[in-house]
């Protein structure tokens, strides 16, 4: 949706390959990592992911780096894998939270087959735009000693498909999961609204358009619809697309969105302000939004299921059918 704020999204899809392609590109690839020509690093002894990876768990894209680093030679024999990686896992009382696990394998003879095979020669031909998934990869000796193998490449600088389906079948045992943060509260979740969200109403303002369009027609009184609160910190606001946190949400009475729609109905034309808002409410139609400020310049946006929007002057009694909950 337009107004849901970037938080997760954000790198956490743990898939092996891209299922579609946004083009195509000659020569190197998307890639185009130089393999580094220094030596494997040999690391004493394997403590944990948490050791091992970034703390704030942004090794959850995978290890798109091992592409580039230096291949496994026959000096050091695995016995063991492990896998680090993060992602989001739903708590048992509905919020979602972000975790880093660890993952071990003891079968790693086919991993460490495709670890060793060459690279290929980069194709002079087209390659595909998707970047396939890289894990977090560790192999350990039977001295507890570890190191990242570099992964090898395929024509277009990607991981060979014999390591991607070596990878697939690898056979783990998790080891350790730990919380790294909240994605989202059992109480957002509980309310059926998402953790954080964009002020639209100000990014619309911003543009300065919308105020000659004419609504469509809003829901029936016995609609049901939801309402979500989002607080706004003070050094989101005034931001070109300000994210706010939620505060509170559910579901409005037949009674109380006949009121408001009575309000929606009669609003005039948004006033010129350039005061930011530090609470806005997302009513969620069953096509379309509406996007409410609490405060500041109290502004109202109508946007229907095609996205186009209306800006509309909300007023007090708006104020309080919607905040004063």
């Amino acid at each position: 949706m337009a107004g849901r704020a970037a938080t997760l999204v954000i790198g956490l899809a743990l898939v092996l390959a891209a299922s579609g392609c946004a083009g195509t590109v000659v020569g190197d690839g998307p890639v185009g990592s130089q393999r580094s020509s220094g030596a494997l690093t040999v690391h004493s002894r394997w403590e944990s992911c948490a050791a091992a990876t970034p703390a704030d768990g942004s090794d959850g894209d995978g290890g798109q780096d091992a592409l580039a680093l230096p291949r496994m030679d026959e000096g050091f024999e695995p016995v063991a894998a492990v896998v680090c990686r993060a992602g989001p896992q739903q708590r048992p009382s509905g919020g979602l939270d972000l975790v880093a696990v660890e993952d071990r394998a003891d079968d790693v003879t086919a991993l460490v087959n495709a670890l060793r095979l060459p690279d290929d020669k980069p194709t002079e031909g087209a390659c595909t735009l998707d970047l396939p998934f890289v894990p977090w990869l560790a192999l350990l000796d039977g001295k507890g000693r570890w190191v990242r193998p570099g992964v090898p490449i395929d024509a277009c600088r990607k991981p060979r498909h014999e390591f991607r389906t070596a990878y697939e079948q690898l056979r783990t045992k998790r080891v350790t999961t730990r919380v790294l943060r909240e994605i989202e509260s059992d109480k957002a979740a509980a309310s059926g609204c998402s953790q954080a969200w964009a002020d639209m109403v100000w990014v619309a303002g911003q543009s300065g358009g919308h105020q000659d369009n004419t609504p469509g027609p809003l829901p029936a009184d016995e609609t049901q619809v939801g309402v979500c609160v989002y607080r706004v910190p003070p050094s989101e606001q005034g931001s070109g697309k300000p994210a706010g946190t939620f505060q509170s949400g559910g579901r409005l009475t037949a009674g109380r969105w006949a009121a408001v729609k009575r309000v929606l109905t009669g609003a005039g034309v948004a006033s010129a302000c350039t005061t930011p808002s530090s609470r806005f409410a997302v009513l969620h139609l069953p096509a379309g939004l509406i996007y409410v400020e609490a405060d500041g310049c109290r502004r109202v946006l109508i946007e229907g299921g095609t996205g186009s929007g209306v800006m509309r002057q909300g007023t007090a009694e708006l104020t309080s059918l919607l905040f004063d909950q």
